[in-house]
């Protein structure tokens, strides 16, 4: 009976022996590690990888990307085209503003610079049929006779004598007068008031043709005489008289028309001048304000923020704010 018992326990221990390598054998089948399912260490695992990345990304941006990460490309494109470093970040309300103020700036200073230069030709035009150089030295002369004035009056006076102004076509009268002796009584002629001497001439009469001298024309009092309208009711009018040849300036205008038209024309047009002007300070304001609000809308788009932390070990976790 013992050595029956005996050979049971041999055959079951037999078995169980089998029964383990068998399955030892299947599990390193199943499980075992081959070189090719090695896990290796790639580094720290950040948040950007797990963003999208487009299978058509190109690293080398094109000349159109530039205004979109450069920011300096995109101050430079506004502040040659405002507008254009917003359109190309989309910013299409802000791009719209500038383009529009950019455009009508550019429209309205074309047509206040055109409009301009319509009215100072029609000026010098009406100039050119109504006041004489020629007219205002013969006053010249008589003012200082006049009001017995010692200023050398009596060489410009022989140097015009017979001479007539063309009220035609003023620019003649020109080769008619010695600008020369005009200036010199010109600078020792005091203004003479109804009951007074003032100082000297503030100015003397600019060369035909200058800006100055259609400015000065329409402005000062001095040149008054020299339209035609004094010529005529004045310089040349019967009966004259000293009181004549006195300024009348006691808070009320001279009763003589022509020179307060072409005072009124000539700051009609210098103010449509000067609106053309102020239009480019806006327009290169326009520049500037778009400029840096391109470099700002592509800083604040750059910006992000990005975590680095290491998946693997979770010891360490750090953000940095790129600007």
């Amino acid at each position: 009976m013992k050595k029956v018992i005996c050979l049971l326990i041999l055959l079951f221990l037999a078995s169980t022996a089998t029964n383990a390598q068998t399955l030892s054998s299947f599990s390193n089948e199943i499980f075992k590690k081959t070189p090719s399912a090695e896990l290796t260490d790639t580094g720290d695992i950040t948040l950007s990888d797990f963003s999208y990345q487009s299978a058509y990304r190109n690293d080398r941006s094109s000349l159109l990307e530039l205004p979109r990460t450069k920011p300096i490309v995109a101050f430079a494109a506004s502040a040659i085209i405002p507008g254009s470093g917003q359109a190309a970040n989309g910013k299409w309300v802000r791009a719209g503003i500038y383009f529009a103020v950019e455009a009508v700036g550019i429209i309205y200073h074309l047509d206040r610079n055109a409009t301009a230069r319509r009215q100072e030709k029609a000026y010098e035009e009406f100039t050119h049929q109504n006041w004489s150089v020629l007219a205002y030295a013969e006053w010249l002369v008589n003012y200082s006779m006049q009001n017995n004035l010692d200023n050398g009056w009596q060489d410009l006076q022989s140097h015009i004598a017979g001479k007539n102004p063309d009220f035609s076509n003023t620019t003649k009268d020109w080769s008619k007068v010695n600008i020369n002796l005009l200036h010199q009584v010109e600078k020792e002629t005091p203004f003479v008031f109804e009951n007074r001497y003032g100082s000297e001439f503030s100015h003397l009469l600019p060369d035909y043709g200058s800006q100055q001298y259609y400015e000065l024309i329409s402005k000062y009092y001095q040149y008054q005489p020299g339209w035609q309208d004094w010529y005529g009711q004045v310089t040349t009018a019967n009966n004259q008289s000293p009181d004549m040849y006195r300024y009348m300036w006691n808070g009320r205008d001279e009763p003589f028309t022509l020179f307060y038209q072409g005072r009124d024309r000539a700051q009609e047009f210098n103010d449509n001048y000067r609106a053309a002007g102020n239009i480019l300070k806006l327009l290169v304001v326009n520049h500037v304000v778009s400029a840096f609000d391109a470099l700002f809308t592509v800083q604040l788009k750059n910006s992000r923020i990005q975590t680095n932390t290491n998946l693997m070990k979770m010891e360490q976790f750090s953000v940095t704010w790129h600007f």
